[in-house]
């Protein structure tokens, strides 16, 4: 079988350079190298130079974000308004702070808990969770929240006048009560329904002050809804009707009104009027059942729970338990309502296990009642959480938390400190820290954060007080290297001696103050102030490290128009170069076919 040799693949210049005997190739790609490689060893120099210093940059902008943090931490008063509780009756009373309390010594009694409501369904009870009521049938339930808001009325007669003198103006005084949102009062004919809870001072508020003896509200008959109502008053109620003359009210006195007539001897007013809103809860007909009650009121969310519970009865060992929101305002009645307008039997709630309750205590000597076991700011920055009466008095001391503060200076000093060691670092030209080392050597921006940082420390507050000028007054010194370094016992003893004035030298008593406030901030407010104009973005640091990275992008594209200049070079000598050997081979053949020539002549006269 006959074979087809394949030639060997050969560059051309390679083939050709049989002719000169020089690899015309390697020539080339030399002499391309000895005109690129200085060029791009400059630029990529630079580029690595470039980026050693976006590198320095940014770890200077990182440890001088630390110090801004550790300064920062130091500049708002209540940075330093730790204080520690303790209190005499734990088991009874916990205390928790804010940065707004106080040192001091407080005292706490606690005579009732506030308690919510708790009603259990009337009757034997069910079987089972699913038992049917109603005969299947839907039915609603009726919640009333809150206690009935018909106020209570004193009425006194006034005297009829004897010969035109003598006489008196009757009286109705009225003591108010507590309203939620959707009730209703009607006191000589102007009704009032609330658009909130409302407290019976609250009440007395929105009817105090009605003046019916003006000759214009005589001729109107009394003051109108349209006349009261606006805006402000809707956030607490809204009113309808007319306020009749010939009663006015006076001033409310802490939910007491007393309405007082135009005539003397005159009669008595109609009894006010008072509503309670409903909310009915539908009991579907495929839900009437024990379990199904629990589930509809408690998904209709309105401020009771509800829960099956075991009597332990042998035959009917179910029943509900409803529970509301503590405080004596929040108690509620809950009765069923069939389509028939009767009862569900066995599903009214009028078995009282425990009452609304309001909490009771006195703090520092002054009484306060509240809705919730909870008491916030009845002592200033605190939250009390009751969890049962005291016996007797507890005592609250509050101690101020010096230690907090003093960590929060060592930070600082440890901040400054690292701050300090990165500014040798990136300009210490003998530095072998990767990337960052010795990458900012002759920079003048480390000698101008260096001079900064220094004038945080040794600049004389804006603020001194208490012969505490700066921060050497509480312990805070730079020695000869440059190292900060602090003096624990002076700081303690200004701490202990002149705390208030450690406060206001440091934050000039300010509390989240602008960095763009003219006002005086403190040692450690003009601290952060200099320390955002330095890292701001347009600071020095980000603007020298934007116009590196700018940089970085040029070379890169020096270095791209250095590749495609070489690259046509190369391009260009290997055509000539391929020029020059096929002359050269051209040559070469000539020759020997001249050489051929002449020695067939001499053969042939030499009869060779």
């Amino acid at each position: 079988m006959a074979t087809t040799a394949v030639a060997p693949t050969t560059n051309t210049i390679t083939a050709l350079g049989a002719g000169s005997g020089v690899d015309v190739k390697t020539l080339a790609q030399s002499l391309v190298d000895a005109e690129k490689t200085p060029r791009k060893t400059l630029i990529d120099d630079k580029i690595k130079k470039s980026e050693s210093g976006v590198s320095g940059y940014a770890a200077l902008k990182y440890v001088l974000s630390d110090l801004k943090t550790a300064f920062s931490n130091l500049k708002d008063q209540s940075a330093f308004n730790t204080v520690v509780p303790r209190v005499s009756q734990a088991s009874a009373i916990s205390v928790t702070t804010t940065a707004t309390a106080s040192a001091g010594s407080h005292t706490v009694t606690v005579t009732n808990l506030a308690k919510p409501q708790r009603n259990i369904s009337d009757g034997a009870g069910f079987a089972t969770p699913l038992s049917q009521l109603n005969a299947g049938a839907a039915f609603s339930l009726v919640l009333k929240k809150g206690i009935d808001p018909t106020p209570t009325k004193v009425f006194t007669l006034g005297n009829a006048d004897v010969n035109g003198a003598g006489g008196t103006k009757s009286t109705s005084t009225l003591t108010l009560k507590a309203m939620n949102k959707g009730d209703t009062l009607t006191i000589n004919g102007l009704t009032m329904t609330a658009n909130k809870a409302l407290s019976a001072t609250e009440v007395g508020q929105m009817f105090e002050n009605f003046n019916t003896t003006s000759a214009e509200v005589i001729a109107a008959g009394g003051i109108s809804a349209s006349s009261q109502n606006n805006a402000t008053l809707a956030n607490f109620g809204t009113f309808s009707g007319t306020f009749a003359a010939g009663y006015s009210t006076g001033a409310n006195n802490n939910g007491v009104l007393t309405l007082t007539s135009t005539a003397n001897n005159a009669a008595e007013l109609a009894a006010p009027v008072a509503t309670q809103f409903a909310n009915n809860i539908a009991i579907a007909a495929t839900a009437s059942t024990p379990a199904g009650i629990a589930a509809a009121i408690n998904t209709a969310n309105l401020g009771i729970s509800a829960q099956l519970v075991s009597t332990g009865n042998a035959a009917t060992p179910y029943k509900i338990m409803i529970t509301g929101t503590s405080g004596a305002n929040n108690a509620f009645s809950l009765t069923s309502l069939t389509a028939g307008g009767a009862a569900v039997t066995g599903v009214d709630f009028t078995s009282k296990l425990q009452s609304a309750e309001n909490a009771a205590l006195n703090v520092n000597g002054m009484a306060i009642t509240s809705s919730s076991n909870r008491i916030t700011d009845a002592i200033a920055g605190t939250t009390l959480e009751l969890f049962s009466t005291t016996n007797g008095t507890a005592n609250l001391d509050f101690s101020r938390d010096t230690s907090t503060v003093k960590t929060k200076i060592q930070a600082l000093v440890t901040a400054f400190n690292d701050a300090n060691s990165m500014l040798t670092v990136v300009s210490d030209p003998k530095s072998k820290v990767a990337e960052y080392g010795a990458s900012l050597v002759g920079n003048n921006i480390v000698s101008t954060v260096r001079s900064q940082m220094r004038s945080m420390i040794t600049t004389d507050s804006t603020s001194p007080s208490g012969g505490l000028n700066a921060l050497r007054d509480i312990g805070l010194s730079i020695n000869r290297s440059g190292t900060l370094e602090l003096d624990t016992a002076k700081l303690d003893s200004a701490m202990l001696n002149k705390f208030d004035n450690v406060v206001t030298l440091l934050t000039s008593n300010q509390e989240k103050l602008s960095a763009t406030s003219a006002l005086p901030a403190g040692a450690a407010g003009e601290a952060v102030k200099k320390l955002n104009t330095l890292l701001d973005a347009s600071g020095a640091i980000t603007s020298q490290s934007t116009n590196l990275t700018k940089k970085i992008t040029d070379y890169q594209k020096e270095l791209a128009a250095l590749d495609t200049k070489m690259t046509a070079l190369l391009t260009r000598y290997n055509k000539q170069f391929a020029a020059m050997e096929s002359i050269v081979g051209q040559s070469k053949s000539l020759q020997t076919s001249l050489k051929s020539t002449f020695e067939g002549m001499m053969a042939a006269y030499t009869n060779k």
